[in-house]
């Protein structure tokens, strides 16, 4: 790729300048460093002289016609100009502001003004001190009504650019001692501009601002009012050393160091002058610079930096194509976010004539920092007594830790390996050395709470009552009783207990994990009092409340009449049996031929003296048969006969 920027700026400011008695020259570039097949365009802009238009101050003084303000010296107080001569000098001594105004000319036909000027270096001895401000500097001014109304043509920086006129601002530029373009004799030439082609046109070299009397100091030398060009036409012709005749300008391809030079003829072919050698050079393909192999990140969030440096024996400008992927030198190498990797990064170097290098950058991941163990201690279901700790390795400096979690009671942040009375839950751990940082977590378990749970064999009974306790808790050492009775018991196990209660007792077990944890089961034991709670027991107890089955009843007293006369006088006419203690009596009366009567069963059945059919029965004898139901439970069996007897 051909870098034509940069051999722009060099046919704009670097040329090569012949002047003669009668014949000016100047070829641009005088000499500029190209790659290799780049074209450069060579220029020539020569001229006759006009008589009475190149000036020097040889003589001491300034040319008839000019004038000069400001302090003004003409001698070489400040080293040699180019030719030896004196020159002018904007020197301390005397006042004003600094100009050099000349005399009027005949510039229609346009042209070049050249001439010689030299800054002093910004903080030399007086009269030899430079200008450092961005006002401090020189301008070329044009005017074409005698001087009334000047116009600016070009402005030159104590910076060593032009501008097109005065910033008017006092900004240092320069530092003391500081070597610019314009700190050393150089010749300058600046085209003649449109608004200025009239037959009385003057010029002028101006520093409008200073630091005073002391500073600030520049020189002129080998002025020429260079007036034959366009619109009037040329009045010479130009040959090459390279056999190119009659010609201003030609396009040379540069394959190899080359030098051209021009000679100046005037239109009937009479010599007139010689340019200087221009010299053409060709960058070698020896581009050298400086690259690390190996950078290293000790933190996976840490993107190390590196970059070529100290490029030589090169053209710039310079561009870089690296696969992090970047085109800034130097540049940042992402880190893969892994604790350990090794990744190669690729970089392709171009210069301004793009000879190419490519090159690598080896990183390097390596994270010494590690949370080598991590420990937790249960807390109890009761307390805050839970334990955590971590442990780091590969600190570099001085570390800081740092907790966070649930901690009820406790800051969410300690620096510290150990954090204590916690609660259960996750917690987390972080270490933060001089490089990075690395996090983990562990969980505090909590151990099962205590459970009491307490059973008896019975949970009622009479006064007194044996009752037998089971102890089935869980996660508990200790146990402590308080039985109801007056009783209590201090344990570490869980036998079973034995109590005899004689009254209701509330049984109060507490099961404890710790002297500050445990937890509490109840039972309720009912004791009465028993005996027997029939009435018509022989031992009948009124004060039980609760049957215990010892009740002795008494037995049936049976009494079986043998006559009974059914002849409705109100008066025996019913056969029954007079029995005592009884639930039921079932009776049966059959007739002497074994025929049935009378069948009956309640409480007290009674026969009437008819048959079945309602007649009445024959009188006789009868056989009678009976079962009797005891209040006591059992069965009564027993016969006889009766005499039915009606009057």
């Amino acid at each position: 790729m051909r870098k034509l920027i940069p051999l722009l700026f060099l046919i704009l400011s670097t040329n090569s300048f012949v002047k003669a008695q009668n014949c000016t020259i100047t070829i641009t570039p005088m000499d500029t460093l190209v790659c290799i097949g780049d074209s450069v365009l060579i220029t020539s802009v020569s001229n006759l002289l006009n008589a009475g238009q190149s000036f020097n101050f040889n003589s001491a003084s300034v040319p008839a016609g000019w004038s000069v303000a400001g302090g003004t010296s003409f001698s070489t107080p400040c080293g040699a100009s180019p030719s030896g001569t004196p020159y002018y000098w904007a020197a301390s001594a005397g006042s004003g502001t600094p100009t050099i105004t000349t005399a009027g000319f005949d510039i229609f036909c346009g042209g070049t003004i050249s001439f010689d000027m030299v800054y002093a270096v910004q903080a030399g001895p007086v009269p030899c001190e430079g200008p450092d401000e961005q006002d401090e500097g020189v301008s070329i001014q044009y005017s074409i009504d005698g001087g009334v109304t000047w116009i600016d043509i070009i402005y030159y920086s104590p910076g060593g650019f032009t501008l097109p006129t005065n910033p008017n601002t006092s900004t240092s530029i320069v530092s003391a001692g500081q070597a610019t373009p314009y700190t050393t004799w150089s010749t300058f030439n600046v085209p003649i501009p449109p608004g200025a082609l009239t037959t009385n046109t003057m010029f002028r070299w101006i520093q409008t601002q200073s630091s005073g009397t002391c500073c600030d100091n520049w020189g002129l030398e080998n002025i020429v009012i260079n007036a034959t060009g366009v619109p009037c036409g040329s009045t010479t012709v130009v040959n090459w050393d390279n056999g190119l005749t009659d010609t201003d300008s030609f396009w040379a391809v540069a394959m190899g160091d080359t030098t051209f030079q021009a000679m100046v003829y005037d239109t009937l072919g009479n010599y007139m002058c010689t340019s200087e050698i221009v010299v053409i050079s060709v960058s070698p393909d020896q581009m050298t610079y400086d690259l690390v192999d190996t950078v290293y990140s000790y933190c996976p969030t840490f993107s190390p930096t590196a970059g070529v440096t100290n490029i030589a024996n090169s053209v710039p400008p310079y561009t870089y194509d690296w696969t992090t992927p970047s085109t800034t030198n130097p540049t940042i190498m992402p880190s893969t976010g892994l604790e350990h990797d090794t990744i190669t990064y690729f970089v392709t170097i171009h210069d301004g004539c793009n000879y190419v290098r490519q090159d690598s950058v080896v990183l390097v991941i390596n994270q010494l920092l590690a949370i080598d163990t991590m420990y937790s201690y249960p807390a109890t279901a009761c307390a805050l007594d839970g334990v955590v700790s971590g442990v780091g390795q590969g600190i570099t400096g001085v570390a800081s830790y740092q907790w966070t979690g649930p901690g009820a009671g406790n800051p969410n942040f300690i620096d510290a390996t150990v954090w204590t009375d916690l609660a259960s839950g996750w917690y987390y751990f972080s270490i933060t050395d001089n490089v990075c940082t690395t996090n983990d977590s562990v969980f505090v378990d909590i151990l099962n709470p205590p459970i009491a749970n307490l059973s008896a064999n019975i949970q009622s009974g009479c006064n007194p009552t044996e009752v037998v306790f089971t102890n089935t808790s869980q996660n508990a050492s200790n146990y402590l009783f308080d039985f109801g009775n007056g009783n209590t018991a201090n344990l570490n196990d869980l036998s079973s207990q034995t109590q005899t209660f004689t009254s209701n007792a509330t049984v109060m077990l507490v099961a404890l994990s710790s002297p500050t944890c445990g937890d509490t089961a109840e039972l309720i034991i009912t004791i009465v009092e028993c005996g027997c709670t029939n009435p018509i027991a022989l031992n009948y107890s009124s004060i039980a409340v609760l049957d215990d089955g010892s009740c002795i009843l008494p037995v049936p007293v049976i009494n079986l009449p043998n006559v009974f006369t059914p002849d409705g006088d109100g008066v025996n006419d019913l056969f029954f049996l007079d029995a005592t203690n009884k639930s039921k009596i079932e009776l049966t009366i059959i007739n002497r031929w074994g025929n049935k009567m009378y069948e009956g069963s309640s409480i007290n059945p009674a026969w009437n003296g008819k048959t079945d059919s309602g007649a009445l029965a024959e009188e006789g004898t009868y056989f009678c048969k009976y079962i009797v139901f005891g209040v006591d439970g059992k069965e009564y069996e027993g016969q006889g006969f009766l005499q039915l007897v009606r009057k």
